[in-house]
């Protein structure tokens, strides 16, 4: 039990704090809760963890990483607008994303590769990240590819992404597992 006058006056102040930010809690809830900046929370597209490896990276070369093809699982189509990783590691840093087709690609492609690997087949151009229609009950036609730099010693994965979308005429956004495990390492052999 707290009786000298300045434990009391602590003690209030701790008070005062855990009311008020009871009340912010209520009144984000009573807003919405948490829209990530406006959008809603979305469920229509379908989850696909994964891990995706690759042990062969230098400090300073950048590497094309491939995210996964979206897939709706709803009745109605759906744009997808833009996708971010959720978490980057120390050592590596995202410098862009863009989007490729399934034809540029020749299919979709699970991918940690530098130009030169990504082009061997024939050029392949990432194109500036773009809307990218979602068909009911079906994959897209395109998917996000994201350029990285390797800054040094890379701890931990990629992982988590968040991709939003508008289906309609509302906007949500939705956080997927996707991880991609990038470590230093000797150079590929070139045949």
């Amino acid at each position: 039990m707290l009786t000298d006058t300045a434990g009391r006056a602590t003690w209030t102040r701790v008070l005062r704090a855990a009311a008020a930010l009871a009340v912010a809690g209520a009144l984000t809830a009573a807003a919405g809760g948490d829209r990530a900046g406006g959008y809603a929370q979305g469920r229509a597209l379908a989850g696909t963890g994964g891990l995706l490896g690759f042990d062969h990276a230098r400090t300073g070369d950048e590497y094309w990483v491939s995210l996964p093809l979206q897939t709706g699982t709803g009745d109605e189509s759906l744009t997808l607008l833009r996708t971010r990783w959720l978490r980057v590691p120390a050592g590596l840093e995202v410098l862009r994303y863009g989007v490729v087709t399934l034809g540029q690609m020749g299919g979709y492609g699970l991918v940690v590769a530098d130009d030169e690997t990504l082009n061997e087949d024939g050029p392949v151009r990432v194109g500036p990240e773009r809307p990218v229609r979602v068909p009911p009950h079906a994959a897209a036609r395109a998917y996000v590819l994201a350029r990285v730099r390797v800054t040094g010693p890379v701890r931990g994965d990629l992982s988590g992404y968040r991709v939003w979308y508008r289906q309609g005429a509302v906007e949500y956004r939705q956080d997927l597992a996707w991880d991609v495990e990038i470590r230093l390492g000797p150079p590929l052999g070139r045949a």
